[in-house]
């Protein structure tokens, strides 16, 4: 038996060619920027900020790590905001997940938002917030096909979320 050649098939790293009339903001002189990678990147480096630690390898951090990776990196596949979004709903599962650990597995997500507005973890209007993103982590999760999301969609979704994960392992803090 001969040996077979092996290919190598690599994609160039280019923009997704619906950047390319989106403004990436507004320069000291008033004039308009062009979307760049490093503007989307520039987005994600808030939300660090928001999250105590937020660099951590591991549970919610480390999912919303990836979520900023996948919505900065959306400059080069557009679907990957949309991604990055439901990522960012993992995490805040995961951070449900470390507050209540005792908890089975199967216990819905809706469930643990439940108890964290009866325990009074979240206040109401953050409460709903996070039913909010119950629905539309529920949404994403079972598409009938892909999603596109703008920043003006993605970005809120992301900074809301990383707020709640804070709020959530601030709370875990309380509690050790």
């Amino acid at each position: 038996m001969e040996p077979r050649e092996i290919i190598e098939v690599t994609m160039p790293a280019r923009p997704d060619p619906r950047w390319e009339h989106m403004s990436g903001g507004i320069d000291e002189s008033g004039c308009v920027l062009p979307m760049s990678f490093e503007a989307l990147e520039a987005l994600t480096t808030e939300w660090v900020a928001i999250v105590p630690g937020g660099e951590s390898p591991e549970g919610a951090l480390a999912l919303l790590r990836t979520a900023r990776s996948l919505f900065a990196h959306a400059w080069f596949d557009y679907e990957f905001m949309a991604v990055a979004c439901l990522v960012g709903f993992q995490a805040l599962e995961a951070a449900f997940r470390r507050l209540y650990p005792e908890v089975k597995e199967s216990t819905s997500l809706r469930k643990l938002v439940k108890r964290a507005r009866e325990e009074e973890v979240l206040p109401p209007d953050i409460a709903d917030v996070a039913d909010t993103g119950v629905e539309l982590r529920n949404l994403m999760s079972h598409p009938a096909s892909a999603a596109a999301f703008t920043v003006g969609m993605a970005a809120p979704m992301l900074e809301n979320t990383h707020r709640l994960v804070a709020l959530l392992l601030s709370a875990v803090v309380a509690r050790e």
